[in-house]
């Protein structure tokens, strides 16, 4: 894919095991931890004791904390619909939120559509908290159930909460949810159906800490650990997150000066169809066809991919499945040792569902951005079933620089979901950004909230950036404050010559007053402006305005004398038209001397040519007809008695203009600050986000009894070798009652009657138990027959029976 066609990952956030935000996911990443933590005592004991007592029960969560909490007001939800509405929802709008900040956008101000695809888990909320209530359920109606439950509104509720107006649909494939929302907003954003994306994914299972039942050959990992592509891997656990990517056309984000993460060079999707063993198992040509599509679509050659975030669910058959088909599309171009680095996510947080994709995605383009490749944890040994330790692939087990490329940095990911649709994407390194432009001396930080307690929150946040981040420009971090995020009720702004200074006030800053809806404003020009210079070279939109007014109103703007009447109207209007670019219209203008020149252009009751004549001819402009208007406040340019507040110093300096403007927005009025740094060269660059006043908007489950009844009987058999027909009948009868079939005939493929590898290690965990024997999920994959099954009880009874009377001969040689 040419540059043309290059999309630009341009703000990210998420909710991750053990890390609330994207910085700390990094963090968590590069130390190589594992999430997944043991419950302790005070979470065990909120567990059923039948259920904490059960040896297979792993007592390790992976979840995130606060899924119960939510900014209600924020969004302007009520508690009550906040309490009904799908915490999966919640929490990918919060991000959805963040990650347009991440990126510097208000998405009221983007100039543009902005889309939203993506996906949600199964409500398990709906299921286990909201339905057995039914006063609840009454009390909100069936449309109010729906509106606030079904995963059909989720990008929905994301568009219209944020006011969204680009293509907004759910994208649901399981695991790969979020890559096949990405692969479709890539093609939204080059079609120019939307001009910047949100791509997210999220899934809440365990919103408390919470343990699980550990079944033989199942999925679930037996001690909480997730060993991808080791020799020991035994699957993985789930867990809960969520995360979202802003994206853009590169060329756009460039031109915006956007900071840009990572590039996507080109994406697939495609489905496995048939060719599997089950519905929910992993298939081969699938992967490959899929990987090798991206590469296609992408136009790089495997060669210059330098790393692969995998699947890796950690499985020993779907890890060597995903090994072998990396290795027959990516071919033998590395050699060796000396081909590509491989790692997974998933034993860091565990397998996230739903939100699998998303984290997949940002773990590998926070690599490339910082250029460091995290570690593979939980690996030690190569997975008998794959060549890894002979083949182009190796694990990336321990931190490490980004391998030295003659090109720029490549990753690639994978992600398959349930079902079978695969999905793979190209990543690169985003070019260079270009140098900032000067400091000005002074500079005005922006800070807003929807409360009082929030803007404090805000402001403590920027003052403790500034603090952290001393490699971006002081100039950049205050254009994104002001253009970069919403402005609300509640503001509070500082003017500063360094971070250091800016820090000092922000920290400063207390719970505000809510601003007024907007204050009116008039406008007092004196008789004399200061000398414009210092603020000129400050901000190229009044320079180029300076140039203007003098040429409409005929004088050159570099041979009037300082002080003379025509300078001081032509700075005078140069500082109005800037205003009014920035958004400040005055209700009312007058003014002494020249500035009451000044103020009847302002007012309309001369154009600028009339005005140039006048101060040729030395005469004065008409009065203004009728009472004049009334404002709120007063704004001066030159000395005024009516001032109420000066436009600039005497000295003309940045920081009086910075302050007059900053008043004006604290008391309401809408600034356009972009406007202020036309010609300037800015960037938008990463600040804090919004600080959320979450609080809990839950509905506990309901205790349910225990359902009372007969017991299910076991088969009827005993623990010896049985004719090979009894034998059968009874592994028949556990096959029959588990896919709810008449009948299953000794040699019938137990795959072709419905079943999979889940239904598969269910059913081998009742024969175990009834047999008293051990059972291998392997062995009904590789002849999933009734016959088979009981060829190899058999086979294990007689052992066991052989085994019996050895013991007890040597038992009785002793005796």
């Amino acid at each position: 894919m040419s540059s043309e066609m290059d999309i630009a990952v341009v703000g990210m956030s998420g909710r991750f095991p053990g890390a609330a935000n994207v910085a700390e996911f990094w963090e968590l990443l590069r130390g190589g931890v594992d999430a997944g933590r043991e419950l302790t005592a005070a979470e065990l004991d909120a567990v059923p004791a039948e259920e904490r007592t059960d040896p297979a029960y792993v007592p390790v969560w992976s979840g995130i904390e606060g899924a119960d909490r939510f900014d209600a007001q924020f969004f302007g939800y009520s508690p009550t619909d906040a309490t009904l509405i799908d915490p999966q929802h919640r929490i990918l709008l919060e991000c959805a939120w963040e990650a347009l900040e991440d990126a510097g956008y208000d998405s009221r101000r983007f100039p543009g559509d902005i889309a939203v695809y993506a996906g949600c888990g199964l409500n398990q909320y709906l299921l286990y908290h909201l339905l057995p209530q039914q006063e609840l359920v009454d009390s909100a109606g069936r449309l109010g159930m729906a509106v606030a439950s079904d995963k059909d509104n989720l990008a929905t509720r994301i568009s219209y909460k944020l006011d969204l107006t680009g293509p907004s649909m759910t994208v649901q494939t399981n695991c790969s949810s979020a890559l096949v929302g990405l692969h479709h907003a890539i093609s939204s954003l080059l079609d120019y159906q939307c001009d910047m994306a949100i791509v997210g994914a999220v899934s809440v299972k365990n919103p408390v800490p919470r343990g699980y039942r550990h079944e033989a050959d199942g999925i679930n990992s037996p001690d909480g650990r997730c060993r991808a592509f080791d020799a020991e891997a035994a699957g993985y656990h789930l867990g809960d997150g969520a995360g979202v990517v802003v994206l853009r056309r590169r060329e756009d984000a460039e031109d915006a000066g956007d900071r840009i993460y990572a590039l996507v060079k080109g994406s697939a999707v495609n489905n496995d169809g048939a060719g599997k063993v089950s519905f929910v198992a992993p298939g081969r040509s699938g992967q490959v066809r899929v990987i090798r599509r991206a590469l296609r679509v992408a136009d790089v050659e495997a060669g210059s991919i330098q790393y692969v975030e995998a699947n890796g669910s950690g499985t020993l058959m779907g890890d060597s499945i995903e090994v072998s088909a990396l290795e027959e599309a990516y071919g033998a171009a590395g050699g060796p040792g000396a081909g590509w680095a491989i790692g997974s996510v998933k034993p860091n947080v565990g397998n996230l569902d739903t939100a699998s994709g998303v984290t997949s995605l940002i773990k590998a383009v926070l690599a490339i951005h910082h250029g460091e490749l995290p570690p593979s944890i939980h690996y030690r040994k190569p997975n008998p079933q794959t060549s890894l330790d002979r083949g182009p692939f190796r694990v990336n087990d321990m931190l490490r620089d980004w391998p030295e490329a003659t090109g720029p940095r490549r990753a690639a990911v994978s992600s398959f979901g349930v079902g079978g649709t695969n999905a793979h994407v190209i990543l690169e390194q985003a070019p260079p950004p270009a140098p900032p432009g000067p400091n000005p001396p002074a500079v005005l930080l922006a800070v807003s909230a929807a409360g009082g307690e929030a803007l404090a929150a805000a402001a403590g946040r920027l003052a403790e950036h500034l603090g952290r981040h001393r490699e971006q420009a002081l100039a950049d971090i205050a254009y994104t404050s002001q253009v970069g995020r919403r402005a609300f009720r509640h503001r509070a702004f500082v003017v500063a010559a360094d971070a250091d200074e800016a820090a000092r006030a922000l920290s400063a800053v207390g719970a505000g007053e809510a601003s007024p809806e907007a204050a009116t404003v008039a406008y007092a020009f004196g008789a004399t402006c200061p000398d414009l210079a210092a603020l000129c070279d400050a901000l190229p939109r009044l320079r180029a305005e300076l140039d203007r007014v003098a040429g409409e109103l005929g004088v050159d703007p570099g041979a009037g004398a300082a002080g003379s009447d025509a300078a001081t109207v032509t700075g005078q209007l140069a500082l109005a038209r800037l205003l009014g670019a920035c958004g400040v219209t005055p209700v009312a203008a007058h003014g002494e001397g020249p500035g009451a020149v000044t103020a009847a252009v302002v007012d309309g009751r001369w154009t600028v040519a009339e005005a140039g004549r006048a101060l040729r001819a030395g005469s004065h402009p008409p009065a203004p007809a009728g009472a004049p208007a009334q404002a709120d406040l007063t704004l001066a340019v030159g000395p005024a008695e009516a001032a109420t507040l000066a436009l600039t110093d005497d000295a003309g300096s940045l920081r009086g203009l910075l302050g007059a403007l900053g008043e004006l927005w604290r008391r309401g009025v809408e600034v356009d600050w972009a406007a202020l740094h036309e010609g300037a060269s800015r960037r938008r660059v990463g600040l804090p986000t919004y600080p959320f006043q979450r609080s809990r908007h839950w509905v506990d489950p309901v205790a349910v009894a225990p359902v009372t009844g007969p017991t299910p009987a076991a088969p009827a058999v005993d623990a010896q070798p049985a004719g090979g027909s009894v034998l059968e009948e009874a592994v028949a009868a556990v096959w029959r009652r588990r896919l709810g079939v008449d009948r299953i005939g000794p040699h019938d493929s137990l795959l072709m009657l419905g079943a999979d590898s889940l239904s598969a290690a269910r059913t081998l965990r009742d024969l175990a138990q009834a047999f008293h024997v051990e059972l291998q999920l392997g062995v009904f994959l590789q002849n999933p027959t009734v016959a088979a099954l009981a060829e190899v009880i058999d086979g294990k009874l007689r052992e066991a029976q052989e085994i019996r009377a050895a013991l007890a001969a040597v038992t009785e040689e002793g005796a």
